[in-house]
């Protein structure tokens, strides 16, 4: 978007924000107190490849708008449990498309639509809170609704969204044809996706904020299938810089060596089950941080009834190892030399963007806010509040660092792995090498635990030989997990990636050291079950069904599973990533 386009969009969100608060009413209702207009307007390039053809390709423009109509006052208004409770299961969720030409009558036509059916859901939804009331039972009394902003007018700098399209189209029908030298892969394909959101907020306050957030990804998604492993992996970039990404060659190097150590994984030992002395490396032990204290610091999950609130009365308490300290910067853009895409200089709610601290050394010291107060006076958010459409802003993690105050190397650790093990007495113990996502429960009316997808993991024996294990993922519940944390190691690892949970899918990033557990669960994954396909792959195989020479024949248990490009849905209450 250019400025002056920015300017027009302005000038419509402002006039129907006027008019909605002025006209929008109805008989013995509540009127609206506040409203805001969040428009997204997202620029994007996607094109995918397999054995070099390409599948999609795609250039796209959008927009759409988050309503935050509120009636009552600051003080009690609709809101229900800050927005973990709202399912915004309303006619507005439809209404959210706006135009990308800056037609004035066409803007303000579809800004009128969703005001009104956000008004109208508004009112439903306070006079049932005021019905459900009963405030001597109410823990949440006394606290104000809604936090009011100093208004104020910031536009930050506008870049045009300009990609070499040609160029990307090329890469990755090239990058994708390294595939057909494997005979354990029997799906893959590389992706780029670029995207340019471009945000403009208006409220009823006089705040207006326009901003940009970029972010440039390339996946290389394979399947290695095998009788002796089964396994879909993602090699992943995300970055807020597209000079980020890696080259061509770079990029098979990364895919080589990947494929080679799986073929070594397969090789490994089948585990079922293990209870022992375990070392998470920097990626694993950010994944681990981000389930088990990441999502139980965001302050929207105090202030629900149906949430555990793990660490609610654990203030100015140790929580974890003295040598770790956390805090979540938005305002950061990058860490040791890369991006981080957690990082923006407003929040959903039009709060500017604070470092939260978090924990000083094991002490816990506060949470992520949002504009729902979590006390009754003095209340700041700290510009934590994150949606992805059309879902109310809860407080979310972005740059969530975990910094380490030790001086233990990589090789210091795995020393103190193997005294862990010799004085526990275990068989073994485990280092995990590489996770891909994980997932978390909060909920008070469940299991309060946590669970991550290892990808590479090796057993550690007394004596120090190690071999490749499979077929195990790791758990456990948060506060006895946290305090088995034993060493913690110097060097720092950045994960970008995206997070799902009520407010939608966001982008965050994390950056953590070593950790060293004196105990941590692992249990079996689930069963692949897939049907053998009837052939070999047709590159692997010469007209007269012999196998081609030079290359190793696919084993005959190769398989079927539909697998093709990742698309999983996330459960709507578990917190995960």
């Amino acid at each position: 978007m250019t400025r002056n386009e920015v300017y027009q969009l302005i000038k419509a969100m402002a006039a129907e924000l006027q008019r909605s608060m002025s006209r929008l009413r109805a008989p013995r209702h509540p009127r609206p107190y506040y409203i805001s207009y969040l428009v997204r307007d997202i620029e994007s390039f996607n094109v995918w490849a397999r054995y070099g053809a390409l599948y999609q390709d795609k250039r796209e423009h959008k927009r759409s708008c988050f309503a935050d109509v509120r009636v009552g006052s600051y003080r009690y208004d609709q809101s229900s449990w800050v927005g973990l409770g709202d399912s915004e299961e309303s006619e507005g969720i439809e209404l959210g498309d706006l135009p990308i030409e800056n037609d004035m009558d066409s803007l303000r036509f579809c800004l009128w639509r969703l005001s009104d059916a956000k008004f109208r859901d508004a009112v439903s939804r306070y006079h049932g809170k005021r019905s459900r009331d009963v405030s001597y039972l109410d823990q949440f009394r006394g606290l104000p609704s809604f936090q009011k902003l100093e208004p104020s007018v910031v536009v930050r700098p506008l870049h045009a969204f300009a990609i070499d399209e040609e160029g990307w189209r090329s890469y990755v029908k090239k990058a994708s044809l390294i595939f057909k030298k494997f005979p354990e892969i029997k799906n893959s394909y590389v992706e780029m996706t670029a995207e340019q959101c471009t945000k403009v907020f208006v409220d009823a306050e006089g705040n207006q904020r326009v901003w940009q957030e970029p972010i440039f990804s390339l996946t290389a998604y394979f399947w290695f299938h095998t009788k002796a492993l089964d396994q879909d992996y993602s090699i992943v970039h995300h970055v807020s810089r597209l000079a980020e990404l890696p080259s061509l060659d770079e990029l098979k190097r990364e895919i080589r060596a990947k494929i080679e150590q799986f073929r070594e994984v397969a090789e490994g030992d089948e585990v079922s089950s293990f209870a022992g002395p375990v070392l998470l490396s920097p990626k694993a032990a950010g994944l681990f941080l981000h389930e088990v204290v990441g999502h139980r610091m965001e302050g929207s999950r105090l202030l629900s009834e149906s949430e555990g609130r793990t660490f609610k009365d654990k203030l100015g308490k140790k929580i974890m190892h003295p040598d770790l300290s956390m805090f979540d910067d938005p305002t950061l853009k990058s860490f040791s030399g890369r991006t981080l895409v957690g990082h923006y200089p407003f929040d959903d709610e039009g709060s500017p963007a604070q470092r939260a601290v978090l924990v000083e050394r094991g002490i816990l010291k506060g949470f992520l806010t949002t504009r729902s107060p979590l006390q009754k006076t003095s209340h700041q958010s700290n510009g934590h509040a994150r949606n992805s459409a059309d879902e109310r802003p809860i407080s979310r993690m972005a740059n969530l660092l975990v910094l380490s105050h030790s001086t233990l190397t990589w090789e210091d650790l795995k020393q103190k792995l193997l005294l862990e093990i010799q004085r526990t007495g275990a068989p073994y113990g485990m280092i995990l090498l590489d996770v891909e996502g994980g997932e978390t429960e909060t909920d008070a009316y469940n299991f309060q635990a946590f669970m991550g997808q290892i990808v590479v993991a090796v057993k550690v024996y007394p004596n120090g030989k190690e071999r490749y294990v499979k077929g195990v993922d790791f758990v456990g519940t948060p506060l006895s997990s946290l305090s088995h944390i034993v060493a913690v190691g110097k060097d720092h690892h950045v994960d970008n990636g995206f997070c799902g949970a009520e407010s939608g899918t966001v982008a965050v990033s994390t950056v953590s050291p070593a950790l060293l557990l004196s105990s941590l669960e692992l249990q079996a994954k689930s069963p692949s079950k897939v049907t053998p396909y009837a052939m070999p792959l047709p590159w692997f195989e010469a007209e007269d069904g012999a196998a081609v020479r030079g290359r190793r024949k696919p084993p005959k248990s190769a398989a079927m599973s539909g697998r093709g490009r990742l698309a999983r849905k996330k459960g709507k209450k578990k917190a995960q990533r």
